[in-house]
């Protein structure tokens, strides 16, 4: 599981005070949203996450930079790591995994027929197949 201690890794001292103001508890907030945002991603996709993953781990703290830069209202850093942190968990699960602005969900592309069940116009089309 990702810690503080892993978190601040991530950033300068400097940075690190600046995006937090030295409040360590609003760096362990940002991680508790990283670590929601993960698993309601691989919830969306049937499934729960390993946060001894390698790519879990970076994903969760791809997603709290995003948090702390957002916190810090520094939007263009802040998207940039929200998008590293989805692109990463695309990796793991595919296209389930959901944007945020509200276009985007998640609909399976398949569906099972019973045999004799289909319309006429559908079954024209199977029969040129």
């Amino acid at each position: 599981m990702v810690t503080l201690e892993d978190l601040k890794r991530e950033l300068s001292e400097r940075d690190y005070r600046m995006l937090t103001g030295g409040d360590d508890a609003v760096a362990e907030r940002a991680l508790t949203k990283a670590r929601i945002w993960v698993v309601s991603q691989f919830k969306r996709c049937g499934t729960t996450p390993d946060f001894e993953d390698e790519i879990v781990r970076e994903a969760v703290l791809k997603r709290a930079l995003y948090e702390l830069y957002s916190y810090a209202e520094n939007e263009k850093v802040a998207r940039d790591k929200k998008e590293d942190a989805r692109e990463l968990l695309e990796g793991v699960l595919g296209d389930c995994v959901g944007g945020e602005e509200g276009g985007e969900s998640y609909r399976p592309v398949a569906v099972s027929v019973k045999e004799g069940s289909l319309s006429p116009l559908a079954q024209e089309f199977a029969e040129r197949d």
